[in-house]
């Protein structure tokens, strides 16, 4: 059970299609090796079924005639700018998506693939014929849109190519008939369809939200990945309905949802110690709260002779900045990667012993909480709960600036003293969540001893208070330039 419960998911009015799956291992495989790229449809956007009374496809028909025509979706779209301009087909399209917004449920039923795949860290390469911002918003991806856009393509982060242009560069929408056709010309001689062709030829691709009669599979098949031949690599697609003519397009079907296809692919990850569970992902967000009210509460401590206050200030700091980057970053998947990490934890236990060197102790408390902050995501509940509330000097660096920062993974260094940990805090505090102060100043006294036994530390703690304006509590900025 994690100590933090994972946020309500509201309006799971499509779980009905989360039917089990055997996840082929050649698709974990791929991931794993940041091989596995997602062509995504509108079958997880805007036009997945039970999201709207109708899907836009039925709302532009319904403008232009009383009975419904087999037309193409590009031949009723061009209807309808033939007939009322391509400036409302625009504002059509823009109003169904802003109305998105405007109700969390509809908001969360609409970006549940986004959310779901935004922590697979793995799948950094994205291709999609919608139009919308939801894998900018909500999977930290970079759009690539234009061929323009091509030249900074080694930036580093998610990409998603967007082969139907973009409600940010509304110029760039492919809607049309003459659009497609137009399009489809582009991506046999355009970056984007070198770029394309790419990837069919050296990746595995995963169909999502698609239907294998809509007009935006068949333009892209038809255009690229048919006459790619015997050189495109192994193709699947994920849709919960009934897709018995995908072997004719050379497609294994995986007869589930999008989100339930992450989702498991997730849990696979997991279990092979290639991913950084969700619910820890959660848990910092909890963790950090938890630190931001002990945070308040220790602000006291600063004026207590002989607390060391202000060092417990920035080793709360260090705390407060690493779980609230984890929240902010989430989106890119950067801390869903286990190896990733134990690379920062063990980057900045570098910077830790070099600060302790330095004698710059007040940088040595926020590295250290940074430290532990960032390296909560890879322990379990009842290690999180030993972390330190207040600076105790519980690691050895302080009494031994040869310590070897490689110790990080060798030994729980970062675990507290009885009686000061976060869940000796949380134990000590009212039923009304009130922090136990009282408590606070007795820790941080208790932990002190060890910091008055070294002159340095006194010395340092001291040229901080002198620092200080009458009133002022210290708080650590988020860089290090005396370190780095």
């Amino acid at each position: 059970m994690s100590l933090a419960s994972a946020p309500l998911r509201e309006g799971c009015a499509n779980c009905s299609t989360h039917y089990p799956i055997d996840l082929p291992d050649e698709i974990v495989d791929a991931a794993r090796k940041r091989e596995l790229v997602v062509f995504a449809g509108a079958g997880i956007s805007t036009e997945k079924p039970g999201l709207f009374p109708e899907t836009f496809y039925e709302e532009i028909e319904a403008r232009l005639r009383d009975t419904p025509s087999d037309d193409s979706f590009p031949e009723v779209m061009q209807d309808f700018e033939d007939r009322f301009g391509r400036a409302n087909l625009i504002r059509t399209l823009i109003e169904r998506l802003d109305y998105v917004y405007t109700f969390q449920s509809l908001l969360n039923r609409t970006t549940a693939f986004h959310q779901e795949i935004a922590t697979i860290t793995q799948l950094d390469a994205l291709f999609t014929t919608n139009w919308d911002d939801f894998f900018e918003r909500f999977s930290g991806a970079r759009p690539f849109v234009l061929d323009e856009d091509f030249a900074f393509f080694g930036m580093p982060g998610r990409r998603v190519m967007k082969l139907h242009g973009s409600v940010s560069n509304l110029s760039s929408i492919v809607a049309t008939s003459e659009d497609y056709d137009r399009r489809a010309s582009d991506l046999m001689e355009s970056v984007m369809g070198g770029k394309l062709r790419d990837y069919l030829a050296t990746k595995t691709i995963v169909f999502v939200g698609y239907s294998l009669s809509d007009s935006d599979f068949r333009n892209v098949y038809s255009t690229v990945i048919e006459r790619m031949g015997r050189l495109r690599r192994r193709a699947y697609l994920v849709t919960p309905v009934d897709a018995a003519v995908a072997g004719e397009f050379g497609l294994e079907h995986l007869r589930t949802d999008g989100g339930h296809f992450a989702h498991i692919l997730k849990s696979r990850l997991e279990d092979s110690g290639h991913h950084v569970p969700d619910d820890n992902l959660d848990r910092a967000e909890w963790l950090r709260s938890v630190v931001l009210g002990a945070h308040v509460a220790s602000e006291e401590l600063v004026a207590v002779p002989g607390a060391f206050g202000a060092f417990t200030q920035s080793y709360q700091d260090g705390l407060i900045a690493a779980l609230g980057r984890v929240r902010l970053l989430r989106t890119r998947g950067e801390y869903s990667d286990p190896e990733r990490v134990a690379a920062v934890v063990h980057n900045y236990a570098h910077l830790f012993v070099k600060a302790i060197g330095l004698r710059r102790y007040y940088d040595a408390c926020y590295i250290e909480g940074y430290m532990i902050g960032t390296l909560s995501l890879l322990l379990d509940d009842d290690q999180v709960r030993r972390i330190p509330i207040v600076q105790v000097f519980g690691d050895p660096a302080y009494r031994s600036p040869r310590t070897n920062p490689h110790r990080v993974f060798e030994a729980p260094w970062w675990t507290a003293d009885v009686g000061s940990s976060v869940g000796d805090y949380l134990r000590e505090g009212d039923n009304l969540g009130q922090a136990p102060k009282e408590w606070l100043r007795a820790t941080a006294l208790s932990g002190s001893k060890r910091a008055q036994r070294s002159p340095g530390l006194a010395a340092e703690h001291r040229t901080v208070l002198a620092s200080l304006s009458p009133g002022i509590v210290p708080q650590h900025s988020e860089f290090l330039d005396g370190i780095l």
